[in-house]
């Protein structure tokens, strides 16, 4: 929610033609290495906001104290905590309201829900915004500058797990323009842009805006939406953003019922599918590890890969994998679970790293140290593949056929008409549909589906004509 308020106020500060960008920033794209955390908190950071249900935990009370410091030293970045309205007044409380009211430099805002939340960060994001605008009017030399942007390192407890993500595209959208949301793994991402061309890159879809999100917090956004958002354009409820996930793993019902049970689900809407593609599951290896099961090879199958990673993980050397509840690290665990070999930071420590495609190549490569990527077809570090430090082997299984995962797109399916026997989905996805296969212009009449029985998941496939 808050990477979309910043996607939504860039667009105003765009059409008022005022030149400063807010880049807001979480873990979800500093991944878990503290040290890269904290560099970005003490150097590159403009804001930071600490968003806080109940208690300090020890990490963040220490991320807190490193901004404070950096701000006596630098006067950067300034600092808001933001903390839930609460009944009781607890030692956990008073010690954060002890930790703020010592340190003039720090703003203590409470909010009551997400919607206030979300209010009050725009609040205080306008009046910093107005601010630096203020200073730069005052300045008389008018040649082009070259801003620091404005970065937000957002730590949360149980909040961070819905919020955090990263903005990928920005868009200019009329009143009554349905904005796509595209919230997503990287991978499932990169498979549309190879399988789907007349879709293209969706960072430069038209009306819509990307967001890179691990599928189970994606499923998570498309679900509230059918509970929360029931309604169609012709029933004059705003409908600004309409949310589509892109997982590289199949949903189950259960993954969208966490807010619900089944029958109060069913009697707002459905989850759409539709399979757009498969990516083979890849690992990228070092050029310079030297193992017998990978020399020359350009494959692996699943049980020597879980030799390789015990042999990787004896030697202190590192296991890239992509970030939590990801689609990509879900089919490394079905994989390699039954054969011993757990992909958490429980069993391997430190020696498991997140990656994502823009991590720096210095963070893998870590003293030329060798190292393993649990990767896809689709999805790798760019850095350290573009350079040559690594090449991919296919995951196969034991009949030596590749081991693939198949991308999907989930949306909301409203129920429409009286009898509820039909789905109603915005013209926007329509047009979407159509870009994927012609052939859903055959089943989508008038804006809907039908509906033929009581699911939480139905495969718009099962509808398509067949040849």
């Amino acid at each position: 929610m808050l990477k979309v308020l910043a996607n939504d106020m860039n667009g105003e500060l765009r059409k008022k033609g005022q030149d400063i960008i807010i880049n807001m920033y979480s873990y979800m794209n500093l991944g878990d290495d503290q040290k890269e955390y904290d560099d970005f908190i003490e150097h590159r950071s403009d804001i930071v906001f600490f968003i806080i249900e109940d208690k300090l935990g020890e990490k963040t009370r220490d991320e807190f104290l490193l901004a404070l410091e950096a701000y006596k030293k630098t006067g950067a970045p300034k600092i808001y905590i933001f903390l839930k309205e609460f009944n009781e007044r607890t030692p956990e409380i008073e010690e954060i309201e002890k930790l703020v009211n010592n340190n003039y430099s720090s703003y203590y805002i409470e909010y009551s829900n997400l919607d206030d939340l979300v209010a009050k960060v725009r609040k205080r994001l306008q009046q910093d915004i107005d601010e630096k605008l203020d200073k730069l009017n005052a300045t008389p030399e008018k040649k082009v500058r070259k801003y620091k942007n404005w970065a937000i390192v957002s730590t949360l407890l149980l909040l961070l797990s819905l919020i955090g993500a990263g903005i990928y595209s920005l868009f200019n959208k009329s009143a009554d323009d349905v904005v796509l949301l595209f919230a997503g793994g990287g991978s499932a991402l990169s498979c549309m842009e190879h399988t789907c061309e007349a879709v293209g890159d969706l960072n430069q879809y038209e009306n819509s805006i990307s967001i890179s999100m691990p599928s189970s917090n994606a499923w998570s956004l498309v679900s509230s939406e059918v509970l929360h958002h029931h309604a169609i354009k012709n029933d004059n409820v705003k409908m600004p953003f309409y949310p589509v996930c892109l997982s590289a793993t199949p949903a189950s019902e259960s993954d969208f019922l966490h807010l619900t049970d089944r029958d109060q689900f069913l009697k707002m809407g459905s989850i759409i599918s539709v399979h757009v593609g498969d990516d083979r599951l890849m690992v990228y290896v070092k050029k310079t590890l030297d193992h017998e099961l990978i020399n020359g090879k350009d494959s692996i199958t699943a049980k020597d890969l879980c030799t390789l990673i015990n042999v990787v993980l004896e030697k202190d050397y590192n296991v890239f994998s992509t970030q939590a509840g990801s689609g990509t690290l879900l089919a490394y665990r079905n994989l390699l679970s039954p054969l011993g070999v757990d992909i958490s930071s429980e069993s391997m420590g430190d020696n498991l790293k997140w990656f994502s495609q823009t991590t720096p190549s210095n963070k893998i490569r870590r003293n030329e140290q060798p190292y393993i990527i649990l990767g896809s077809e689709f999805y790798t570090n760019d850095e350290v593949y573009q350079q040559g430090d690594c090449r991919g082997l296919v995951v196969v299984d034991d009949n030596n056929e590749s081991i693939k995962k198949s991308v999907y797109i989930y949306f909301a399916g409203y129920y429409h008409g009286e009898e509820g026997n039909s789905f109603w989905i915005p013209d926007e996805m329509v047009e979407f549909l159509k870009k994927i296969n012609p052939k859903y212009g055959d089943v989508i009449k008038g804006n809907l589906i039908p509906r033929r029985n009581e699911m939480v998941i139905v495969p718009l496939d099962d509808e398509l004509p067949k040849d």
